[in-house]
C-alpha cells in the first residue's frame, strides 16, 4: 500500500480544511478534497527526497502533482502545514509503539524480560518501515536540521522520539532493570545507532537485512547496559 493512500486511510489531513461546501465525510466532496491533498503530499515527498525540504517551493510541488498554486493554499497555509501533514501516520506509528514498551516495562519484574519488549519495540517499529520507507527515509534525511520553517514538524518528532526513549531508559533504570548510568546517554546512543543503519538499509547501503537489525542491535545494547 503506497504512502499516499496510507495518509488518506488514516484521516490525517491539514489542520485548515475549506469551510466553503464541505460536502459530508465520506461523500464524493470529501473523497476529492482527500485525494488533492494526497496529490500534493505525494508530489512534495517525492521532491523533498531528492532537493531536500529547505529547497523545494510551493511552485515545484504543484507541478509535480499538476494541480493549480491556488489548490495548495486552500488546503495548506505552507509548507509547513504539508510537512505536517505528510509525518502524521509516522508519528502516531513511533507513539504506539514506545507508549506500549512503557506500559510493558512498567509490569516487569525480571530484568531478563527486558530483551523481549525492546525486541518488541524494534520489531513494531521496523513494520512501521516496511509500510512507509520512502516516508522514513524523509525523516531520518532531516531529522537533524533546526526546527524551523518547513523543517519544523520533523525536528519536532525527532526530539519527542528522543525525549520518549530517554523516559524508557529511565523507567528501565528506576525498576532495576537497566544499570544505574545516565539514562540520556543510553538512548541517545541507541537513537543514533537504530537511525544511522535504518537509513544505510533505505538508501540500498550493504548493511545487512532491516528486518536482521531489530535483534542484532537489542541484543548487542542491552548486553553493555542490562542490569546483572
Amino acid at each position: 500500500m503506497s504512502t499516499r493512500k496510507k495518509a488518506v486511510d488514516r484521516g490525517h489531513l491539514p489542520p485548515r480544511l475549506p469551510a466553503e461546501r464541505p460536502g459530508p465525510v465520506g461523500g464524493k466532496r470529501d473523497a476529492n478534497r482527500r485525494e488533492r491533498i494526497a496529490q500534493l503530499c505525494d508530489a512534495a515527498l517525492k521532491l523533498y527526497l531528492v532537493h531536500g525540504i529547505g529547497s523545494v517551493t510551493i511552485d515545484q510541488i504543484v507541478d509535480e502533482a499538476g494541480v493549480a498554486k491556488g489548490s495548495f493554499y486552500r488546503y495548506f497555509t505552507d509548507q509547513e502545514e504539508l510537512v505536517a501533514t505528510l509525518l502524521g501516520p509516522l508519528g502516531d506509528a513511533l507513539r504506539t509503539s514506545m507508549d506500549a514498551a512503557e506500559s510493558r516495562l512498567a509490569a516487569v519484574k525480571d530484568p531478563r524480560e527486558l530483551p523481549a519488549i525492546y525486541l518488541t519495540m524494534a520489531s513494531e517499529l521496523a513494520a512501521v518501515t516496511g509500510r512507509s520507507p520512502d516516508l522514513l527515509r524523509l525523516y531520518l534525511q532531516e531529522c537533524r536540521s533546526p526546527a524551523a520553517g518547513a523543517r519544523r514538524p520533523v525536528r519536532t518528532l525527532a526530539d519527542e522520539v528522543a525525549a520518549r526513549a530517554v523516559r524508557l531508559s529511565t523507567v528501565a533504570r528506576d525498576f532495576g532493570l537497566l544499570r544505574d548510568t545516565d539514562p540520556r546517554v543510553g538512548a541517545l546512543t541507541v537513537i543514533g545507532a537504530v537511525e544511522r543503519l535504518t537509513f544505510a538499509v533505505l538508501s540500498g547501503e550493504d548493511v545487512g537485512r532491516l528486518r536482521d537489525l531489530p535483534t542484532t542491535l537489542v541484543s548487542m545494547i542491552l548486553e553493555g547496559v542490562r542490569a546483572r
